[in-house]
């Protein structure tokens, strides 16, 4: 099982991890750890929770304080990849914890208990960061693309 689950959850971990920190080469760097990690453990329970957990262990670790920017390709077509920038821009502008619960819980799909089992929080304190996230992502995509401008 082990090596279909790497096969199979490499891409989506590496997007994880990409939205995590913003950088594709340190995310497939992450993915393959984590995975490396998965593949030598042999009591990891539920895989994608101890994955998830792995990975964002591993996302915490401060690799330098450059800031990232994201670029839409020169030839994307207007508005798709526009948004999808000012998406992950907002996303990074938020705090690492509020940016890992929204990224477990709206991207990965996990459940609250998931995301506080991979986080080592409790419920409660996923719930606070997830309401304090969803809050500021808001408002910082609408400080960026104020309603009505297209």
């Amino acid at each position: 099982m082990s090596d279909g689950y790497v096969t199979q959850r490499y891409v989506h971990l590496r997007r994880t991890a990409f939205l995590m920190c913003g950088d594709w080469a340190r995310a497939d760097d992450l993915a393959r750890t984590t995975l490396a990690r998965f593949l030598n453990e042999p009591d990891a329970g539920d895989p994608d929770l101890w994955v998830y957990a792995d990975l964002m262990g591993g996302v915490k670790k401060p690799r330098g304080r450059r800031k990232r920017v994201f670029v839409a390709p020169a030839d994307s077509e207007a508005g798709g990849d526009a948004h999808t920038v000012l998406v992950l821009d907002a996303l990074h502008s938020l705090a690492p914890r509020c940016r890992a619960v929204l990224v477990l819980r709206h991207f990965c799909g996990l459940a609250i208990d998931e995301t506080a089992g991979a986080l080592d929080l409790d419920d409660g304190r996923v719930l606070a960061l997830e309401a304090e996230g969803l809050g500021a992502f808001a408002s910082l995509l609408a400080t960026a693309h104020p309603a009505g401008a297209q």
